[in-house]
């Protein structure tokens, strides 16, 4: 299981390491992480356990515009929080890590798009010759406008408008865009804190107030596994737009994300490892 995620008001409770949520018994050994949504009473028995047993607790409010992260307080690796900051402060080398995202971002991009009958060309030497980070964001910026285009074109057009929008999304496809790069952003950090980095600092993404740069970086890697993924959900109809409900923007109804998490958890499961993978990569470069 791994990811146990807890959408509703529910008793939680640990009793022989075990965790019982309601009438339902989860061994704690199965846990990674425990995602909490909306309104929730934790005592610090029950905190303690659970960071006790390696498990890390994520709260997020009703809206997912606010996040908390609980987890085991024990120092980890400070040898590659070391490294991490000398080659974050290394301007050729930050720059070549910085590389490396950018690269590796586009390529699976065009990777997708190309598994839907969908060939755009680039050349990867715009991404060599750059001297400075603002020219790869540049780049980057171009190649998400044009990617983003024929992503749109695979959907019926009721259902967006044909552009990626945030905060708030304006359409039903740039609303589960957000809420999946919000929740594996999340997950991503607490995979980073578990390795040892210092999420805060990154190579591509820039540290700014609490944003954990780091894990920016890590999910740029994934995006067009959750983009296949929200495209999976509308073309097979497992979400349409009665699902979503429009007020200061476009948002998933709570009953439908509670119908959802299965699936969400299953992709989860699926993508998990390539992100310790893609977290490993990083690490061999610093």
């Amino acid at each position: 299981m791994k990811l146990l995620i807890i959408d509703k008001p529910a008793k939680l409770d640990i009793k022989y390491s075990t965790i019982r949520v309601d009438l339902q018994k989860i061994p704690l050994h199965l846990l990674e992480t425990i995602m909490l949504i909306g309104t929730h009473q934790l005592d610090s028995n029950f905190i303690t356990k659970v960071n006790s047993n390696d498990i890390t607790i994520l709260l997020f409010d009703k809206s997912f515009k606010n996040s908390s992260i609980i987890t085991p307080t024990k120092g980890k690796n400070s040898e590659l929080k070391l490294s991490q900051y000398r080659a974050v402060t290394d301007k050729k080398r930050a720059l070549n890590i910085a590389k490396y995202i950018i690269q590796s971002k586009i390529s699976y991009h065009i990777k997708h798009l190309k598994e839907h009958n969908i060939e755009v060309s680039f050349n990867y030497q715009h991404i060599d010759q750059a001297d400075k980070l603002e020219t790869l964001l540049g780049i980057e910026g171009s190649f998400a406008n044009i990617y983003f285009k024929h992503y749109f074109s695979l959907l019926p057009k009721v259902l967006h408008k044909s552009k990626r929008t945030k905060r708030p999304p304006l359409d039903p496809v740039n609303a589960l865009l957000s809420l999946y790069y919000t929740l594996f952003y999340n997950i991503t950090t607490i995979k980073l804190l578990s390795f040892g980095f210092e999420p805060s600092i990154g190579f591509l993404h820039k540290p700014f107030r609490s944003h954990n740069a780091l894990s920016s970086d890590i999910v740029e890697f994934i995006r067009a596994d959750i983009n296949e993924f929200v495209y999976t959900l509308f073309k097979n109809k497992t979400v349409t737009t009665e699902d979503f409900t429009k007020k200061n923007g476009v948002f998933l109804k709570y009953q439908s994300r509670k119908r959802l998490w299965v699936k969400f958890q299953l992709f989860q499961n699926q993508i998990s490892p390539k992100i310790d993978s893609f977290i490993a990569n990083i690490r061999s470069l610093l």
